[in-house]
């Protein structure tokens, strides 16, 4: 019993060795057949984040910087807005815009859930006001294909000619379809419509930081959306 099993556990290992040696030789051959890629070196990029710092410094922001606002080309600028409203006087005009704006006085948004009839009254004038706005630009783009397609090759000027030439279009044709002559007077390009250019330097960076955080002031916001609750009720209750 004992000669049997010692004669079976001696045929298991030799065919397992066997094994192990025609395994290794495979694996040879094929390290063989397949030379190895020379490993690439990982190159180290010497930054010099210093340097950079100093170099940025005296770039831009340095007193004798070397490259000062009137460096740069002033593509144009909004043209100056002064109010009242409510007996408050504000410097910067705003857009009709919906809940999704945040809420700095540059974007007039309707109330979200009015509760008093002052609120309600201005939400749905703001609305309708926003949405007349919509509707002129939807007609434009539905009459000139030259508004429904992308206009990032054109300049900033070359989009303005391109509106005031639809709307005049769009004018006419409206006169010519109702058969009446209402004898306006179009525009030309001559004419000094839209806020002008100017190009004289721009403001400082302290300036421009100033004016940045006036447009985002949310207490100026709520003061100006109460004003302008107050003036519609006023002038149509």
């Amino acid at each position: 019993m004992s000669s049997s099993s010692s004669s079976s556990d001696g045929i298991e290992g030799e065919l397992i060795a066997a094994f192990q040696a025609e395994y290794e030789e495979e694996m040879l051959n094929e390290e063989e057949e397949e030379p190895r890629r020379p490993r690439r070196r990982r190159e180290v990029i010497r930054r010099d984040r210093l340097g950079a710092h100093d170099r940025l410094f005296e770039d831009y922001f340095a007193d004798d910087c070397n490259y000062p606002p009137s460096f740069f080309r002033r593509r144009g600028e909004a043209p100056v807005v002064n109010f009242t409203v409510n007996g408050h006087e504000y410097n910067y005009g705003y857009y009709l815009a919906d809940g999704i704006y945040p809420s700095w006085p540059v974007f007039m948004k309707g109330v979200t859930l009015p509760q008093s009839e002052k609120q309600r009254m201005f939400t749905a004038a703001q609305s309708a006001w926003r949405k007349d706005v919509e509707c002129a630009f939807g007609v434009l783009k539905a009459r000139f294909n030259i508004l429904a397609v992308p206009g990032r090759s054109f300049s900033r000027r070359t989009l303005g000619l391109i509106m005031r030439a639809c709307v005049i279009l769009h004018n006419m044709i409206i006169d010519d379809e109702r058969g009446t002559n209402l004898e306006h007077n179009y525009e030309t390009v001559e004419s000094n419509v839209g806020p002008a250019i100017h190009h004289h330097a721009p403001p400082s960076l302290a300036a421009r930081i100033q004016m940045d955080n006036e447009m985002r002031d949310s207490p100026v916001y709520t003061q100006l959306q109460q004003d302008l609750i107050e003036h519609v009720w006023a002038h149509n209750a």
